[in-house]
């Protein structure tokens, strides 16, 4: 084991590279030997001393960045980000790559970080030669300028974006391209995050020489010099104003298919109410009125509740149609229509059955409590009236026939059948009255 420990120490004292080690709170736990040549500090001295005291006061924003870092440790190679810069003892700066590696050592959370000294690196002519080139050959727009915003260099690409020359752009502020379309603190927000010396990227829309607009994705980035003032920003543009076109027509195709497809729901609706309502008087039409209380049977069957029909039908109807107009005649039937929907339960069934023939279906109800409902009817029907073609009020009564469905041996229909021979019988008594069916032939064997 000591033969081990001692090999690691001097592969730790022996690496080309500067490499302190850091704790959570930023002070420097362990030094090697580079770290003389580079800080001017023997690693004794640099144990204890916080890592921010190493860089330059215009780092001011290092120690958040640590801790941002100290959050979410993970391993960054050399290369990963821009140039820094150390301190050396004898106050000169020197440039450094650094690289960060993740130390959990008993229970502390240890950070290792290894500089290496920039000094002495060349950036030769062919070098920035193939950079310019590069720029040049961009695919994305490329704007440099200085740190008040006037352009400096503008690549082809930022050309055709813009439809302005190279020549027409370099010297001008980068507010010649504004639209309108934003207000003033959206640039003073662009305008704040760049001068502190961070990147922005956003979508905004610029004018074209020729006066169209476009949208542009944008990302801005500060370059910073030595002394760690802005010198400069590189803007890096993409005309997506295409795409935009094309979310927007999506966009509004969906709006399209979202109201198509209600208008159909609706229609559909529309169709399913006409199949089973009569047009007139929104009440259900016999076809429906015939499934339900089939459904109403096997219900009551199931839970032996009692389950009674009632038969309506409107007295000397013809009259009112030959005497006041059809038109008369249908506000009549919308005013039977509006009793029975007023004094109905939510599970009792009303249909509309032929001209002035209507049928309501009362699950739990027995014969007693039918008539006491269709009383109410009868009463609230005969209380009110609608005016005629000529003005005049037409008043109108209701025949009413009642019947309880016998679960034994009966079907609806015979029920449906008693009922209507009730309302024979109330017409024929005088009319504007309620009578209870004759029992049905299975009755003494017991409902």
């Amino acid at each position: 084991m000591e033969v081990v420990e001692t090999l690691f120490r001097a592969l730790f004292e022996s690496a080309a590279d500067a490499i302190l080690v850091v704790n959570e709170t930023g002070s420097i736990v362990l030094a090697n030997a580079s770290c003389a040549a580079m800080l001017g500090r023997t690693p004794d001295e640099l144990v204890g001393v916080s890592v921010e005291s190493l860089l330059p006061a215009r780092f001011r924003e290092h120690a958040r960045q640590r801790a941002s870092y100290a959050r979410d440790p993970r391993s960054r190679p050399m290369g990963a980000g821009l140039t820094l810069f150390v301190r050396h003892a004898d106050g000169s700066e020197v440039p450094v790559d650094i690289s960060l590696s993740p130390l959990p050592v008993a229970g502390q959370r240890l950070v290792s970080c290894s500089l290496r000294d920039l000094r002495g690196r060349a950036d030769g002519p062919d070098s920035l030669r193939v950079q310019a080139s590069a720029l040049r050959s961009a695919a994305n727009g490329v704007v440099i300028t200085d740190a008040t915003g006037t352009i400096t260099w503008v690549n082809p690409a930022a050309t055709t974006i813009t439809g302005y020359a190279s020549d027409e752009l370099v010297g001008k502020h980068t507010r010649m391209l504004k639209s309108g379309a934003h207000d003033p603190e959206f640039y003073a927000v662009l305008w704040r995050t760049v001068l502190r010396g961070e990147t922005w990227s956003g979508t905004m829309v610029n004018r074209r020489k020729d006066g169209s607009l476009y949208h542009e994705e944008q990302t801005i980035a500060p370059v910073v010099d030595d002394a760690g003032v802005v010198s400069n920003f590189i803007a890096i543009k993409r005309d997506v104003s295409h795409e935009r076109r094309t979310q927007d027509a999506l966009a509004r195709a969906h709006e399209d298919l979202a109201a198509r497809v209600t208008e159909i729901e609706s229609l559909n609706r529309k169709l399913r109410d006409l199949a089973i309502r009569d047009p007139l008087t929104g009440l259900h039409n016999r076809r429906y009125l015939d499934d339900a209380l089939d459904h109403a049977v096997a219900r009551g069957a199931r839970s032996r509740e009692p389950l009674s029909v009632v038969a309506l039908d409107l007295d000397r109807f013809k009259d009112v149609n030959d005497n006041h107009g059809h038109a008369a005649g249908d506000r009549v039937l919308r005013h039977a229509a509006e009793v029975l929907r007023a004094h109905v339960r939510a599970s009792d069934i009303v249909g509309r059955v032929g001209g002035e023939e209507f049928i309501v279906a009362l699950p739990g109800a027995t014969l007693t409590m039918a008539l006491g409902r269709a009383d109410q009817w009868r009463t609230a029907f005969a209380g009110g009236s609608v005016q005629g073609d000529s003005g005049v009020e037409v008043r109108c009564t209701v025949s009413i026939g009642v019947a309880e469905h016998c679960r034994v041996n009966e079907t609806i229909t015979e029920t449906l059948r008693r009922a209507d021979f009730a309302l024979y019988e109330a017409k024929r008594g005088g009319r504007n009255r309620v009578v209870a069916a004759a029992p049905s032939p299975a009755e003494p064997d017991g409902r």
